[in-house]
């Protein structure tokens, strides 16, 4: 009998060579992996199997790996890494504000891949030891912690995985100034870098999906120089 897989990755790269090496490896750490060389092949999979997580390449030659993500991000908030072999800032910046939920430059090495592979694996698995597992609501938004879905008096609210990690936090402790630096740690295992500007990104569309479902963009407040705070709507002048 075959040992079971500690996850299941979808790979969607044209680069055949690459994705073997990526397979190969993962497979050694006892991570399933399925690859793709288009994107619409990629698209195609995430309509008839179960994926942990997606590994998405910018370059693509059919589909842009933008409108690629966009897609994807309509059909669900399955995490996605996305990587390029350019590292711009800007390209970070656009990619994230479609909801991926990291960008790594290709030219990371196979250890690093892995580490933020299993911690994204890890954190959406929602087995962490001790996890609370209550239903958190606030005045209509109610946000599940078993399910991994948020909603606002019953309507659905399509947030990613970091998005959904970000809030759970803050609504459990509402009123509590979060640190760039802590909301980071909560997707992200690498050393922190006063310039990231992911979080803020993070945040940012996090704040838009809330408003545009709720008619308030009082949820979550920016402490200038410090982080940022979950309002209760009771708390509210």
């Amino acid at each position: 009998m075959s040992e079971e897989k500690n996850g299941r990755l979808l790979l969607i790269d044209d680069d055949e060579e690459f994705c073997l090496l990526v397979k190969d490896y993962m497979e050694l750490q006892n991570i399933g992996l399925d690859y793709r060389l288009t994107g619409k092949a990629g698209l195609e999979s995430l309509d008839g199997k179960d994926y942990d997580l997606v590994l998405l390449d910018m370059m693509l030659p059919d589909v842009p790996g933008v409108e690629v993500l966009r897609r994807l991000r309509m059909k669900c908030g399955i995490p996605v890494i996305v990587f390029s072999a350019h590292n711009d800032e800007t390209d970070r910046i656009v990619t994230l504000e479609l909801g991926a939920d990291d960008y790594v430059p290709k030219s990371f090495s196979s250890r690093e891949l892995l580490a933020r592979v299993r911690a994204v694996l890890r954190r959406s698995s929602g087995s962490a030891e001790g996890e609370k597992e209550e239903i958190l609501s606030v005045h209509g938004l109610e946000l599940n912690p078993r399910t991994l879905q948020v909603s606002f008096h019953g309507r659905p609210i399509e947030l990613t995985y970091v998005e959904f990690q970000i809030l759970q936090a803050m609504m459990r402790e509402p009123g509590r100034i979060f640190s760039r630096e802590t909301l980071l740690n909560l997707f992200a295992d690498k050393k922190w870098n006063k310039f990231d500007r992911s979080v803020d990104v993070h945040i940012s569309t996090l704040r838009k999906k809330l408003t545009d479902a709720t008619g308030a963009n009082t949820h979550i407040r920016t402490v200038r120089s410090i982080g940022y705070v979950f309002i209760r709507q009771d708390e509210e002048a």
